[in-house]
């Protein structure tokens, strides 16, 4: 409902503007808005419908993408809608033995088996 006073406004109905008013709700702000010209998702959050990202070789952004994924699956029981999520797996290959490093703490991340062969053999 429209009021005078917000304890904070977000302005984009983007995926990160929807996330920020849902945390915000979720830690107990009551008076939150949210400002978007068009509708939710329609801008640039729509181009990249399906490109949803589930690896990072910087263990922050991994980190993120982690809890991302565990999000959706709360909004889903919170909410009883389903969001759409399809997780269909996918597979890392490692040009060469060092890049592997850099693959396994993403990978170990999102509590997936991690399977190091050698193909060069």
């Amino acid at each position: 409902m429209p009021t005078k006073h917000y304890q904070a406004v977000v302005i984009g109905g983007g995926v990160v503007g929807a996330s920020i008013l849902y945390h915000l709700a979720r830690n107990g702000w009551k008076n939150v808005g949210l400002i978007e010209r068009a509708e939710l998702t329609a801008g640039s959050t729509w181009h990249a419908a399906a490109g949803f990202h589930a690896q990072n070789k910087d263990s922050n952004i991994a980190g993120l993408q982690a809890y991302t994924i565990k999000l959706y699956n709360e909004i889903e029981k919170e909410s009883g809608q389903s969001v759409g999520l399809k997780k269909t797996g996918g597979y890392s290959l490692a040009g060469n033995y060092s890049h592997t490093h850099t693959l396994t703490p993403s990978l170990i991340s999102y509590s997936h088996q991690v399977q190091k062969r050698d193909l060069t053999a």
